[in-house]
């Protein structure tokens, strides 16, 4: 849910900047914000899975 109201938020902001005219800097908040998933999403993929509990209670 946070990172859904924080695209909104960006999106408002770059509609805001498009709306005064300064298109280049609307273009470069979207861009920010998509470069940012895409290193997000390639972070995710090359972490390791970790192991949700520290100690194993096998007897």
């Amino acid at each position: 849910m946070r990172t859904w109201l924080q695209k909104l938020e960006k999106m408002a902001a770059a509609a805001a900047f498009a709306e005064e005219g300064e298109w280049q800097m609307a273009r470069d908040i979207l861009q920010e914000s998509e470069r940012r998933s895409v290193a997000r999403e390639a972070e995710k993929k090359n972490r390791r899975k970790m192991r949700l509990r520290e100690r194993s209670y096998r007897a």
